[in-house]
């Protein structure tokens, strides 16, 4: 998808207290529709571990007046695609189509936004598709790392430690009842942001907000709310683990990255560090993200700056954790090769050209990020292009060199090492 131009965002709040983001562009006849709910693996109940990403399923099982499998067909038969995602701390639905179907697709979302299926039978045919799901990725090679496997090492508290899935035995134990309050609670309207982006015909966005506009009020309350903050490090701790998905031994490191509410600027110079760090030491062999799924200010703080590698044979732990600090002591003490700067600019541009290019992203992260911070152009603040100032790349690695981290050595299972 193409842009040649774009209107600034525009927030409104409707009568029901859903965030409505409207944000028109010059497309090829495109529009997207993102839905993004305030509430994700770490905040979800202790007691229900997984129910969000549950709850990103049942989405999808039918609703009040779609049929099971409804919503894929109706939006597919216009060409259209539709997706959907959990995340630490929200979860996300989307639907791109072309602009002349927005407002019915929207219609979609409002009615699975009032009043979703939740029968028993849904329940357990949902519950089957993420059994399936695991399955995958335990059999991909390398699924789910590092975010499945590092957290442990890097936080103490539950809400940061576990990984999403939770247990499927448990989750097997939910009622209709239990969903039902799930729903009432976190997917209260004024806990919603939807986001409409691209060709944004008048009577299309008058059907939106109409549709939108109906779904159900909810009382605004802070029931539910779960506390994820953590408690920094007090000494490195290191594990070593096996998995069967695991065809050589995999070692990464997790920082925790400044609040970027409170520090954008030092954010924004520690996301450009993850660029450029692979880039001005190759010989390392490190990789290096932003945020768990490489993501930059997709969750609220703790959110990780997270290196990894495959070590050679016999390197520790404790050696790996001294490499990488050796790695970013240059930065503090402001010692890099100029040519690493010199191409800064273009490598950032690069990256951030190539995330541009996923579907319906734009949409994605202006409505993810008015969810998580209050600013559908949040990403302009921690721009990591603006951060390429020497003092703030100094500053970003004195941030991470002054706190104690995490890591994590996976190796390959017994029976396939054997």
């Amino acid at each position: 998808m193409s842009y040649s131009d774009r209107a600034t965002p525009s927030v409104e709040i409707l009568s029901n207290g859903l965030t409505l983001v409207t944000a028109p562009a010059v497309t090829t006849g495109v529009a997207t529709v993102a839905v993004h709910v305030g509430v994700g693996f770490r905040s979800e109940p202790a007691d229900y571990s997984g129910m969000a990403h549950f709850f990103e399923h049942l989405m999808f099982g039918g609703s009040a007046n779609v049929a099971p499998g409804g919503h894929f067909a109706a939006v597919e038969s216009v060409g259209g695609r539709v997706g959907g995602h959990t995340r630490h701390d929200y979860t996300e639905l989307f639907d791109v189509v072309p602009a002349h179907a927005l407002g019915e697709v929207v219609g979609l979302e409002a009615d699975r936004l009032s009043e979703p299926r939740l029968d028993p039978e849904t329940l357990r045919t949902q519950l089957g598709v993420i059994r399936a799901e695991l399955e995958q990725v335990g059999a991909t090679p390398y699924g789910g790392f590092p975010w499945r496997f590092l957290p442990p090492t890097m936080y103490s508290t539950h809400p940061n430690i576990h990984d999403g899935y939770g247990d499927l035995d448990t989750l097997a134990t939910v009622t209709p009842g239990h969903a039902a309050r799930f729903f009432a609670t976190w997917y209260a309207p004024h806990r919603i942001v939807v986001t409409l982006e691209g060709d944004l015909r008048p009577s299309a966005l008058a059907a939106a907000r109409e549709s939108l506009s109906a779904i159900p009020a909810s009382p605004d309350s802070d029931e539910g709310e779960i506390d994820v903050s953590e408690p920094p490090r007090q000494r490195d701790r290191h594990e070593v683990v096996r998995a069967r998905n695991i065809p050589e031994p995999v070692w990464a490191v997790g920082f925790r990255l400044p609040d970027p509410r409170r520090n954008p600027l030092v954010f924004a110079a520690c996301t450009a560090l993850a660029t450029l760090l692979p880039v001005h030491d190759p010989a390392a062999g490190i990789t290096a993200r932003s945020g768990w799924f490489g993501t930059p200010a997709d969750a609220r703080s703790p959110d990780p700056l997270v290196l990894s590698t495959h070590p050679r044979h016999g390197v520790g732990g404790d050696q790996l954790i001294e490499m990488v600090r050796e790695l970013l002591a240059p930065w503090r003490d402001g010692r890099p090769r100029p040519a690493v700067l010199e191409t800064a600019p273009a490598r950032l541009r690069l990256w951030q050209y190539q995330r541009a290019e996923r579907p319906a992203h734009r949409a994605r992260r202006l409505g993810a990020t008015q969810l998580l911070f209050g600013d559908p152009l949040f990403d302009h603040t921690v721009d990591p292009a603006r951060a390429l100032d020497r003092d703030l790349l100094g500053a970003a690695a004195e941030h991470l060199l002054g706190q104690a981290v995490g890591s994590i050595l996976v190796l390959p299972s017994e029976a396939d090492a054997t």
